[in-house]
């Protein structure tokens, strides 16, 4: 009897994948099937984009107002439903980040890992070929009406009392601060006032990003994954209370940062790359 070469384990996945993601080898009605998957996995992620950017502008938010005596919606849902509406955008990038996968995986591009950090899920949709460069520094202006330059430097050098100046009032450190804190990343310094806590995002190799180099897209890219997987991971504030003003900025401008990203992604020039889509 001949001697029966066995398949690698990651090449009988990879063409299970190509076969249910890609229609590799199906007949032809079966092939429409698929690709009709993969376009729901397209207007999926559109929906939720629309939907976000919807609950956003309802909620009327003006970043220079958010103080909350002049809230222009309830105290009670100010932040949880900023909060819900950044979480409706992340499922946009989330139906992008799983047909990017798929695709890349499919087509033998990467030899995709069991399991990503939320770092390394961002990282792989804003990178080269589905994201350059240029394209994200073609980003022009922000939801929010800042310069891309201008809020990732804010982001970069946030700091839990940053409103202290403009209302007179001392605020707490936020559950962010506190987790950057823990991690190693961020600084506290001691004043005959108050503590000042600014927060260091780091890159991937684990250095502070330097706010005063030239905006670029490595610092954009960088600002983004580092402030949305400490949205994601560390507020915990919903059912339990308002949340801080702080922690209310820092949701409006992740969510203007992402916001132009996604539409990036949903244009129809990366469609071929993400949805294996024409």
């Amino acid at each position: 009897m001949p001697t029966r070469i066995k398949t690698p384990r990651i090449e009988r996945v990879r063409a299970f994948a190509a076969k249910h993601w890609l229609g590799v080898g199906l007949p032809d009605d079966k092939q429409a099937a698929v690709e009709e998957i993969r376009r729901q996995y397209l207007l999926t992620a559109q929906e939720y984009s629309k939907a976000a950017r919807g609950l956003y502008d309802a909620l009327g938010v003006q970043p220079q107002r958010l103080a909350a005596q002049k809230s222009p919606f309830m105290l009670g849902n100010r932040n949880v439903q900023l909060f819900l509406a950044f979480s409706i955008l992340w499922e946009a990038f989330n139906h992008i980040y799983t047909a990017a996968a798929n695709t890349a995986f499919s087509r033998g591009a990467v030899e995709r890992a069991p399991l990503e950090s939320e770092r390394d899920q961002i990282g792989r949709v804003l990178s080269p070929p589905i994201l350059d460069d240029e394209a994200l520094q073609s980003i022009g202006m922000l939801k929010n009406g800042e310069m891309p330059g201008v809020a990732v430097r804010r982001l970069m050098g946030r700091s839990s009392r940053e409103l202290r100046d403009l209302y007179g009032v001392t605020y707490e450190a936020s559950l962010t601060d506190l987790n950057a804190f823990l991690q190693g990343r961020v600084s506290v310094t001691d004043s005959k006032e108050v503590e000042s806590w600014i927060v260091l995002p780091r890159d991937d190799d684990g250095k502070p990003v330097d706010p005063d180099s030239p905006f670029n897209a490595a610092k954009y890219r960088s600002v983004v994954k580092w402030d949305c997987s400490q949205i994601r991971t560390n507020l915990n504030f919903l059912g339990k209370g308002d949340g801080s003003i702080d922690d209310a900025i820092l949701i409006i401008r992740a969510f203007c940062l992402v916001a132009p990203i996604v539409d990036l992604l949903l244009d129809q020039s990366r469609r071929g790359l993400i949805f294996a889509l024409a």
